[in-house]
């Protein structure tokens, strides 16, 4: 039995060398591992997305955390409640919908392991909100105005908190998808003029939302889906428009009236006029000078 004991004891001692060398760490070195990690995270709100539920989503601003048996809480500035626990998604977010935001005041988001406190921020629900992203973005083309009307739709038209938007347009020629141009509006129709664009070429333009007021604060929605439309070709010779060719052919036809009438006038009226005649200083000359004739009785 003695000879058995030791042989087990060396068999425990040999298992427990190797698993020291293979990475196995005691409770104090994953402790220790745990409070060098950078548990910095940010978060946003979105509000009324479905109904009177509103939802705040959180994620580690380093994706290589471990995040384990990791949870997060907020806590403050709730409606009939203390604190409550984020639901944590498969893609490694943290998630919460609820309609227990008072929207007034701090609420405090930690980030835990069991009852320990890893990271804390103090933040303001109504000054993190990201909007919801625009939808339904289309491009009709004016033959007669010779310009593009673009058109989108938002959630937030019909929405009771945030409905002040700033919508950031941001269209590009498909060949160059790196020079993007931008448009910020408050509304939701644009026009862009056929002649800011080149013709006979496929752009693609899609939208995103930034809330617009003093109150409601946040960031950048993620951009709609992109839409995607070709300007006509201009030919050569481009059609008038009617007014201008109507204005055109009339102001034609005066000057050729004009014309005639003044060469049928000229002689009669309007050289009179231009170069009248002057009288013969040196006839009258003479006649005041002659020397008056004798005269026989």
């Amino acid at each position: 039995m003695t000879i058995l004991g030791k042989a087990f004891a060396i068999v425990f001692y040999l298992v427990h060398a190797v698993s020291g060398e293979s990475g196995y760490a005691q409770n104090g070195d994953l402790e220790d591992a745990e409070s060098d990690a950078d548990y910095s995270f940010s978060c946003y709100a979105q509000l009324e997305v479905d109904g009177s539920q509103h939802s705040l989503t959180c994620a580690f601003d380093d994706p290589d955390v471990n995040s384990t048996n990791l949870e997060f809480e907020i806590c403050e500035s709730l409606l009939l409640i203390d604190c409550l626990n984020f639901n944590k998604l498969p893609d490694e977010k943290y998630f919460i919908k609820t309609n227990k935001f008072l929207m007034i005041g701090k609420s405090n988001i930690c980030v835990k392991l069991r009852e320990e406190y890893l990271a804390c921020k103090r933040v303001e629900i109504v000054h993190i909100v990201k909007p919801e992203a625009p939808f339904d973005l289309k491009v009709t083309y004016r033959p007669r105005a010779n310009d593009f009307e673009v058109t989108f739709n938002t959630s937030h038209l019909q929405k009771k908190y945030v409905k002040q938007l700033m919508h950031d347009v941001a269209y590009c020629q498909e060949k160059d998808g790196n020079n993007w141009m931008h448009m910020n509006i408050t509304n939701t129709r644009l026009t862009l003029p056929q002649r800011k664009l080149q013709s006979d070429a496929m752009y693609e333009i899609k939208v995103r939302s930034l809330p617009h007021s003093d109150y409601y604060k946040g960031f950048w929605s993620e951009w709609s889906p992109s839409y995607h439309f070709k300007t006509p070709e201009t030919n050569s010779e481009e059609e008038m428009n009617p007014v201008l060719l109507t204005i055109s052919v009339t102001s034609f036809i005066s000057v050729g009236l004009l014309v005639i009438l003044a060469c049928a006038l000229w002689k009669k009226r309007i050289k009179a006029i231009v170069w009248p005649s002057l009288p013969d200083h040196k006839k009258t000359l003479e006649q005041l000078c002659k020397k008056p004739e004798k005269v026989k009785f």
